[in-house]
């Protein structure tokens, strides 16, 4: 199981070590050991991460030097081997209106010979409840593949649109200086405040996010209007040699357009669902409800709108039958739902009766 990491809009592993054989010395006694990273699992986290991941070796010494965080991150450990892991790292999330702790998950990845044995539902349960004990509510991540993330109840809660350039420019590109990280804050905010599933930045978090951006060279364009800042879009060089904007934000359709219009043909930039552009809309990325009394409490609040059965086959905290301001009741349920599927209307991808609205969902943020 994988899940994609910054940049790379496909994944495909490296040649591997082949894992252990069995002999006839081989015994059932060897330990499975679930368990928090820690710092000296560095150089093997950052070695998987190179083998089952087709980044830069500048994006991963970002990654490692920033992102990494171990008490937030799990593997999943054999005979003093990590063989299935994921990493966490608590952000904040603005969901319908409501600013949310959450959890972002990256580099999942079981080695070759391993898969198929349930480690990584496993190692995904021991993140779970290190942010039930958090009181972390939610989690999001980006899959690789939505259809492995299926089977464990998760589903897309926000798109994202891809538009390719057609025509070249009038003049060549030429990139534009990166201006300070406040300005290009107050840009990210603007841009974004009107969409549910967004990462909520602070300063700290725009700069860390500006490093990943151009770790591996700058190619910067800016959108001004009567000197003000007002669109942002960073690019870089995909495998097949075109431009892909991963981060590509402006206030207004005419930002969107212009920088658009810089770019050479055949360049591909992300955007976010709501761009009235020409394009492929696709479900990006899922968010998984870990606390659904919480996220009920906060995202409708309203005991009598329903009384709601909600399964969780992942965790068992979760199950039960709930009305609208998430308190438990032995009355009969009205509707049952999967956890993932009500976390698609808690989060407004899709509309539930009146209790909740239709929104556009969108975050920028993927690692």
């Amino acid at each position: 199981m994988q899940c994609s990491a910054s940049r790379a809009m496909t994944k495909s592993a490296r040649s591997l070590p082949p894992s252990p054989k069995k002999t006839k010395n081989s015994s059932s006694k060897h330990m499975l050991n679930i368990r928090p990273l820690t710092t000296a699992d560095k150089q093997q986290a950052r070695e998987i991460w190179e083998l089952r991941f087709h980044d830069s070796l500048s994006f991963i010494d970002w990654f490692f030097a920033e992102r990494f965080s171990p008490e937030t991150s799990f593997c999943a450990e054999k005979d003093g081997r990590i063989i299935s892991i994921l990493h966490g790292c608590v952000m904040q999330l603005r969901v319908s209106g409501v600013i949310l702790p959450a959890m972002m998950i990256s580099g999942v990845a079981t080695l070759p010979g391993y898969e198929g044995q349930g480690l990584m539902k496993r190692v995904l349960f021991a993140l779970f409840e290190e942010c039930k004990r958090r009181n972390i509510p939610l989690a999001f991540h980006k899959p690789s593949h939505f259809s492995i993330y299926r089977a464990v109840g998760e589903f897309p809660c926000y798109d994202a649109l891809f538009h390719t350039r057609e025509n070249e420019p009038d003049i060549p590109v030429v990139w534009d200086a990166m201006p300070d990280i406040q300005t290009l804050l107050r840009v990210y905010e603007l841009a974004t405040a009107h969409y549910s599933g967004c990462v909520v930045r602070s300063l700290s978090d725009m700069e860390k996010r500006m490093h990943d951006l151009t770790c591996d060279g700058t190619r910067f364009l800016l959108h001004q209007t009567g000197g003000i800042a007002d669109g942002y879009l960073f690019a870089s060089v995909a495998e097949d040699g075109l431009l892909y904007c991963e981060e590509a934000l402006a206030t207004s359709q005419t930002g969107y357009a212009a920088m658009i219009a810089r770019l050479p043909k055949g360049s591909v930039v992300k955007l976010p669902p709501d761009v009235p552009l020409s394009g492929s809309l696709r479900p990006w990325g899922v968010m998984i409800p870990v606390d659904v009394p919480r996220l009920l409490r906060a995202l409708c609040g309203k005991a009598d709108v329903f009384r709601l059965e909600v399964i969780d086959g992942m965790m068992p905290w979760n199950t039960g039958v709930f009305d609208g301001a998430g308190n438990r009741t032995d009355k009969p349920a009205t509707d049952t739902l999967s956890a993932g599927r009500l976390m698609q209307f808690l989060c407004g991808y899709l509309p539930f009766q009146e209790a909740f609205s239709q929104e556009i969902c969108n975050c920028a943020d993927e690692y």
